[in-house]
């Protein structure tokens, strides 16, 4: 598994991460398989569903994350307004809901304490709202809400999605390849195409850098930003949320937009930072990404580094970084960067994996203090 054997991360402490990780382009594959297989309520569910009406897709922590990763491409698809808004804000001010709604609501757990709350309020006040629930737990509270509800549709996710470890890995690209295919099922001949893809380019970066990204872990750099265009910038957060909860809080890190991070932020690059950025794939976006991370490798102090990830080789004289991971994917250039998240996260899922390692922190379980809950304890009023 990856670069070591199995008594290796037993041993470690992060045999249940690998696993998740690697089972990703199984678990896509059953999925489209699963959803295809409940194609007739599918489709009954958004036939009910005229274009004026908004559809509002709402979660917390990574399940946002994937939201926000997939909007982009589900606007250039679906001829609904979409929003993205987080449970962390509904809940606070539920009267923002309107009836005229397709709520979709997207936990991991499916027992997020805001996104049920959400729910529950939603669906007591609009007794006919379209409810949609995405989650990776079938017994879960946002799964029956959907399941008991005569407008709800809940479709299960594939066996071994959530397998106990703390890392959102395949319980974040799950739920993430479940809100495309769920959300915009007009969109299902392009995620059938672009499904080998995604699956060939993880399984070359896991195959071909997995120790060179444990090498890179093992260096002393605890302050890290990382940075990324449209859907990508929802990868950036994820990957810095991911260090930050997999170092156990050891490793301190930010997020910006690729553009963004000019106007102020890029003077981190003065002092002893590491910048993780992910180019996209799509040439008329990844020129932009392209000019930030060579001119980040330009200036940047001597006791900085640049990380770029990005979708193919590239040419030689091209400066990316410091170090530069691609998936060996070409084809993703003809493709929208949506799709591209799936993969690039993987990135992040290895360097949290190796970094807590060399941190002596069990991935697994790194929150062993209790501090951060798979599912957040919060008292909802």
């Amino acid at each position: 598994m990856l670069n070591h054997n199995e008594a290796y991360w037993q041993q470690k402490g992060a045999s249940l991460t690998v696993e998740a990780i690697v089972a990703q382009p199984r678990l896509w594959e059953e999925g489209l398989a699963q959803i295809k297989a409940r194609q007739s309520d599918v489709e009954a569910f958004w036939a009910k569903c005229d274009p004026g009406m908004r559809i509002l897709i709402t979660g917390a922590g990574s399940s946002l994350l994937a939201a926000q990763a997939s909007v982009n491409w589900l606007r250039s698809v679906v001829p609904n307004q979409i929003d993205v808004v987080p449970a962390t804000d509904l809940v606070l001010m539920p009267e923002s809901l309107q009836e005229n709604t397709v709520l979709v609501s997207v936990s991991s757990s499916g027992n997020t304490p805001e996104t049920v709350k959400v729910v529950e309020r939603a669906l007591a006040t609009y007794p006919k709202m379209r409810h949609l629930a995405v989650t990776n737990n079938a017994s879960s509270r946002l799964a029956q809400l959907a399941q008991q509800h005569p407008e709800g549709l809940f479709v299960p996710v594939p066996e071994g999605t959530s397998n106990g470890s703390f890392a959102a890995t395949s319980e974040f690209t799950v739920p993430l390849w479940y809100l495309m295919l769920l959300v915009a099922p007009a969109g299902w001949p392009e995620a059938e195409k672009v499904l080998p893809i995604l699956q060939r380019g993880l399984n070359h970066f896991l195959g071909t850098y997995a120790a060179d990204i444990e090498q890179w872990a093992a260096e002393s750099r605890n302050n890290v930003v990382v940075v990324g265009s449209l859907s990508l910038k929802a990868v950036a957060c994820e990957t810095s949320l991911k260090l930050l909860e997999m170092g156990n809080g050891q490793v301190m890190t930010a997020w910006h937009s690729m553009l963004e991070f000019r106007h102020g932020p890029k003077l981190i690059i003065n002092r002893d930072a590491t910048v993780i950025g992910y180019l996209a794939a799509r040439a008329d976006i990844h020129r932009y990404d392209s000019d930030m991370m060579a001119e980040l490798t330009r200036e940047r102090s001597a006791t900085a580094q640049i990380i770029a990830i990005g979708h193919d080789a590239l040419p030689a004289s091209a400066k990316p970084g410091d170090r530069y991971f691609h998936f060996a994917s070409p084809e993703l250039a003809d493709y929208h960067e949506s799709w591209a998240t799936l993969i690039y996260v993987v990135f992040a899922q290895l360097a949290g994996l190796y970094r807590a390692i060399e941190l002596g922190v069990t991935p697994d379980t790194p929150s062993r203090d209790g501090k951060v809950a798979k599912v957040a304890k919060v008292t909802v009023y």
